[in-house]
């Protein structure tokens, strides 16, 4: 975390540093930190949550698993329905169907988030090129 904010020679300085990201003058100590945190659970890692463009700050930050992280991403998209954000991948997996298919139902087909998470997702013939749609 420290080396990433703050070290420019460190090979992920250009995604947090250099973007401005920082670490609270507090957590400069370790035991401040430790206080504000509590000791690392097993599989987990810093993240910062609920604002990934924000500073590593109490009230910013979490352990979170490998999966948390990922769904943290900024490269991640994120569509709301009825007033519920989420990533595309956790409306998928809510909704029982294919990420790819969920995707292509919004983004490459225009369909409404509502529209593409309700509807039953129907197997086309292999040549049509959406086996899944």
């Amino acid at each position: 975390m420290l080396q990433r904010c703050f070290d420019a020679n460190h090979k992920d300085f250009a995604r947090y540093g250099a973007r401005g990201i920082s670490v609270c003058a507090r957590w400069l100590s370790f035991d401040n930190f430790l206080v504000d945190m509590g000791e690392r659970p097993r599989d987990t890692t810093i993240d910062r949550f609920p604002d990934k463009d924000g500073n590593y700050q109490p009230g910013n930050c979490r352990w979170a698993t490998q999966r948390q992280q990922h769904l943290n991403m900024k490269s991640n998209r994120r569509i709301t329905i009825g007033g519920e954000t989420l990533t595309t991948t956790e409306w998928a997996q809510r909704a029982g169907i294919l990420k790819v298919t969920l995707h292509a139902r919004i983004f490459r087909y225009g369909w409404s988030p509502e529209r593409a998470i309700s509807e039953p997702v129907v197997k086309r013939a292999p040549s049509s090129g959406d086996a899944y749609l």
